[in-house]
């Protein structure tokens, strides 16, 4: 193999494995409330104008807060950018699309089942329709039967004076 490459792809690897424990190290650094980490805070404190306040005046207190809800504004624009989304904001949709999913799945059952009703009413009705077609048909037949019997017995009269 290409020494050259061997090199190029270690050095990229280290890096990558140098970026990720750094991405990690502020991930925690954050959720901890922008503790846990001195190198992060002493860094934070330098690019906020921090270093230079004493950490028990209300000033500190106040630029500290200032400064910490700016950062988070700022990190989440940068995600934002980068098209990525924050844990919290990216747990909360996976919750909503559960119960979502969940709220499907009841609707659906409802909905199968008054198709079953539907249908079992609609195979009623057919059947009363059926019933009251053939209970028609044997009315219409009685009815035919009793005027050629009348129709019989009036001819039969006529013949027989």
């Amino acid at each position: 193999m290409d020494r050259h490459f061997l090199e190029f792809w270690g050095n990229l690897l280290m890096d990558a494995a140098k970026q990720q424990k750094q991405l990690e190290d502020m991930s925690k650094w954050m959720q901890q409330g922008f503790k846990g980490s001195d190198e992060l805070t002493a860094m934070f404190n330098k690019f906020y104008g921090l270093e230079h306040l004493k950490k028990d005046t209300p000033a500190y207190t106040e630029t500290w807060e200032e400064a910490s809800e700016n950062f988070l504004n700022s990190f989440k624009n940068y995600l934002d950018l980068m098209g990525m989304v924050p844990k919290n904001e990216h747990l909360a949709l996976v919750k909503k699309y559960e119960e979502l999913k969940e709220k499907v799945a009841d609707q659906e059952e409802t909905i199968n089942h008054l198709r079953m009703i539907v249908e079992k009413k609609k195979a009623e009705s057919q059947e009363e329709l059926v019933q009251g077609f053939h209970d028609l048909i044997d009315k219409q037949s009685k009815k035919f039967q009793e005027t050629m019997e009348s129709f019989g017995s009036f001819f039969k009269k006529e013949n027989n004076p």
